[in-house]
């Protein structure tokens, strides 16, 4: 069973439309958001460890497909 996330991605990230685009597709649940920050399943990637590793491998996967 693959994990799926509800991904928001910061206004201000690079190809934000196009990585929201890739991890929709990808099964997850993606946006841009209008701030500038990242946010995994709720959790701001700046305050949780966790998020900002999940947010970091599925940037990581997106620039390397």
């Amino acid at each position: 069973m693959t994990t799926t996330y509800a991904v928001e991605i910061a206004a201000d990230t690079t190809e934000a439309e196009q990585f929201s685009a890739w991890l929709n597709a990808q099964g997850h649940t993606a946006t841009v958001g209008r701030s500038t920050g990242n946010y995994i399943n709720g959790e701001w990637t700046s305050s949780s460890a966790e998020a900002s590793e999940i947010m970091r491998r599925l940037w990581d996967a997106y620039c390397n497909q």
